[in-house]
């Protein structure tokens, strides 16, 4: 990923030499993304390359990247990870979300780590971003219950359960061996 974002691959083929999917395409939700503004920070940019493109939403990239097997389609990971939610379950039928390994990882043998809670939690996975709640608010108004209420065990289920890791929560990581 890295090589794709600082320009240095731009086909599949210096990836996979027997593929022919062409140029590599890179499709974020939004010109004004937090995705985008994270890959620049995460790799050292001011611009992006030429192979990546914005759409206007989640949505977008989706059907994109449904229409295209060349492109790389970047969307958070709560997108993909609410267990209730029918509409990811159809579209997971139909696209494959990526493993990645650490970064400087070209060994074969190495595991590569789904965008799952409990891989980011460990640190397996490494495309992640903290979220901070800050409550600049003097007294005990609603703000303060909020940030409460975010930081208490309700809240923390909530984030959980959107497919993000919780600060206070203890994230399972269940592995079954034949």
């Amino acid at each position: 990923m890295r090589n794709i974002f600082l320009g240095n691959t731009t086909r599949w083929q210096e990836i996979n030499p027997k593929s022919n999917l062409g140029d590599i395409r890179i499709i974020f939700d939004n010109n004004k993304s937090g995705n985008i503004r994270y890959f620049k920070e995460k790799f050292g940019l001011t611009n992006l390359p030429s192979c990546c493109y914005a759409v206007n939403n989640n949505e977008e990239v989706i059907k994109f990247i449904e229409k295209n097997r060349n492109s790389i389609g970047i969307i958070s990971v709560n997108w993909i990870s609410d267990k209730a939610d029918t509409v990811s379950h159809g579209f997971l039928k139909r696209i494959r979300v990526v493993r990645v390994s650490a970064p400087g990882n070209n060994d074969p043998s190495v595991s590569f780590y789904p965008p799952h809670p409990g891989y980011i939690a460990q640190g397996d996975y490494p495309f992640t971003r903290e979220v901070f709640c800050i409550n600049r608010q003097t007294y005990h108004g609603l703000a303060y219950g909020l940030s409460a209420f975010i930081a208490g065990e309700k809240g923390q289920l909530i984030v959980l359960h959107s497919g993000l890791v919780p600060a206070a929560q203890p994230v399972r990581l269940v592995q079954i061996k034949n």
